[in-house]
């Protein structure tokens, strides 16, 4: 049993004490099971609540701290009953961060939820009844994984990671998901801003699977010699060298400065990517060529094939399919990443790609033919409509849909799969080990073809690179 007394301070009570209490009286909860933001799962007078850091199996006492009309939020007093599937947090400010939430829990058991979360937003909102999801794939050592950390600076000019629902920032020694080398870069750049440069409000640390760092500071920044001075402080005093880590500050419409190439390198299955400040990337390279290597395994691809790569970004999945295909064509909204994308195919000498800049739904309406493949990865909140329409009227052999949100995700495809598509091959991937969050890849296939059949000839025309 934990006492109450004697729990490390913060660790149970850290939201109480920043949101009005509901009532005074605590409440009996046992938790059935986990709720797909990685809350316990309850009931308190018949009334289904939230509590955070609590598993299946688990009773104890709970006081709420929200209180609606057809659910609670709750958070624990006193665990009177563990679960066997509960470990101590390694990490120091886990019980008051908001970047992690199930660290309390064995990482087998993270991956078994999240391999449940997937089947039931299939099952709940998609309504698919009878399609298998496979386990989630997992990390061998799921620590020091993360490339990106973007920090919040505090009134006292402290640097750290907002809390848990929370613009309250917590500052901390080593995040035991980001490599050692980004933790004392975190470190020396903290001891060296201070209380200065006010205007800064964020940092963002990236680091290539190389070891090379980029720093990119976000704010109201128009005080130049101060910023200049900031630089000269951070090469000459924290070791900020432009072959270690490059700085950079954006200025006016974006424009950026500071020192060191404006850009990072990385380098993923034999290919080089330049990724500017603005551009996204996957924040776990070792997850990120599991799930690629996941894509081109399906994509089946035979030299012949076309494909089109919708929300593209830099290029990094639309030039791993050129390799294989006859014609690849990328469209992405974002200008820094198409940018990028069209320099990465240069500087790898693929010729048969072409990336176009616009909304996805957009340039669908104005593409004619049919593809073999169509590959997306759409943001969090998946799919316009129209693009949903788009893909029933192109109708490609195959369809690759990467989420990294399984609501979404099965949303979507309940508007593809109504008449046009079924559903081939669901396969989540550990993309983000010790949080809620689980990318899932999965396969459609046309109804008009069996698998394995060559689709439609293409007739649209995407062009070469020059």
């Amino acid at each position: 049993m934990v006492n109450k007394n004697d729990r490390h301070e913060g660790t149970y009570d850290h939201t109480i004490a920043r949101e009005e209490r509901i009532g005074a009286k605590n409440l009996d909860i046992e938790i059935v099971r986990l709720a797909s933001d990685g809350s316990g799962v309850g009931y308190t007078d018949g009334i289904t609540t939230f509590v955070p850091r609590m598993l299946p199996g688990e009773k104890g006492k709970i006081q709420l701290t929200e209180q609606k009309k057809s659910y609670r939020r709750a958070q624990i007093i006193e665990i009177e009953q563990m679960s066997e599937e509960r470990v101590s947090p390694p990490c120091t400010v886990y019980p008051v961060c908001g970047g992690c939430n199930l660290q309390h829990v064995k990482y087998q058991t993270t991956l078994t939820w999240k391999q449940r979360w997937v089947e039931d937003a299939l099952r709940r909102i998609g309504g698919f009844t009878d399609i298998q999801v496979e386990p989630v794939l997992g990390m061998d050592d799921p620590w020091r994984y993360r490339n990106k950390a973007v920090l919040h600076r505090d009134l006292k000019g402290r640097f750290g990671y907002y809390r848990e629902k929370s613009k309250d920032v917590t500052v901390f020694d080593d995040c035991l998901l980001l490599s050692q080398e980004t933790n004392n870069r975190i470190k020396r750049m903290q001891q060296v801003i201070g209380e200065c440069c006010e205007g800064i409000k964020t940092a963002t640390f990236r680091e290539s699977n190389r070891g090379k760092g980029l720093l990119v500071f976000d704010g109201n920044m128009e005080n130049t010699k101060e910023l200049d001075r900031l630089i000269s402080k951070l090469k000459e005093q924290a070791g900020f060298s432009p072959q270690s880590c490059s700085i950079t500050i954006p200025r006016r419409n974006n424009v950026f400065e500071g020192s060191g190439a404006q850009y990072l390198n990385e380098h993923l299955n034999d290919l080089r990517f330049k990724v500017s400040p603005r551009s996204f990337l996957q924040v776990n390279p070792a997850q990120t060529a599991v799930l690629y290597g996941l894509v081109l395994d399906w994509a089946g691809l035979t030299g012949e094939d076309e494909v089109w790569d919708l929300y593209c970004g830099i290029g990094t999945m639309t030039l791993m399919l050129a390799q294989r295909a006859k014609r690849v064509l990328g469209i992405e909204e974002n200008p820094y990443a198409i940018a990028d994308a069209q320099e990465n195919a240069e500087d790898n000498n693929i010729i048969n790609v072409r990336f176009v800049e616009g909304k996805v739904e957009e340039k669908l309406a104005v593409l004619s033919g049919t593809p073999d493949l169509i590959v997306c990865d759409p943001p969090r909140a998946g799919m316009e409509p129209e693009v949903l329409e788009g893909l029933l009227d192109i109708g490609p052999e195959r369809i690759i849909y990467v989420s990294c949100n399984p609501a979404t995700l099965a949303r979507d495809l309940k508007v593809l799969c109504r008449n046009t598509y079924r559903i081939e091959r669901v396969q989540p991937v550990d993309m983000f080990p010790w949080t809620q969050h689980v990318e899932t890849c999965v396969l459609l296939y046309h109804k008009e073809y069996k698998v394995g059949e060559k689709g439609k000839k293409v007739t649209v025309e995407v062009g070469m690179n020059k």
